[in-house]
């Protein structure tokens, strides 16, 4: 897990998003965005850590979707939130399956590993056979 944070910052510091990351906030503050500033904070004190990589690819999520206002993490099917979700599901798919072979791809094991919402897994197993497709 903590290889696939290191490619979340690089790809973040690839797409011109300043990150932030702290360990002193509640295990119960999720990470947060601020598009409008291109700005992630991300909260390395998460109470559930497999959950941490979705946090921050959420929330790169808001900001290259240009969502408006201070965004935090929910996973919850709001639109918006819902949209920054799957925005960030493509980054952690091209991130996490870079060096898998096609033929041991594992939706399933992507969705458990990361703690990923189950109302996700369709559109997960779409941007996978997209991933391999292209």
């Amino acid at each position: 897990m903590d290889d696939l944070l290191t490619e979340l910052f690089e790809f973040a510091f690839g797409h011109g998003i300043a990150v932030a990351t702290t360990h002193v906030l509640s295990k119960n503050t999720p990470s947060v965005s601020r598009p409008s500033k291109s700005a992630i904070l991300v909260n390395m004190n998460w109470h559930t850590k497999k959950e941490t990589p979705m946090q921050f690819a959420n929330e790169i999520g808001h900001v290259l979707n240009e969502d408006k206002g201070t965004l935090y993490y929910f996973s919850t099917a709001s639109p918006i939130e819902y949209g920054s979700s799957k925005t960030g599901i493509k980054v952690l798919v091209s991130l996490y399956f870079q060096n898998v072979n096609p033929d041991e791809a594992n939706s399933n094991t992507f969705v458990k590993q990361l703690a990923i919402p189950p109302y996700m897994e369709p559109y997960i197993e779409d941007c996978i056979r997209e991933f391999y497709e292209n």
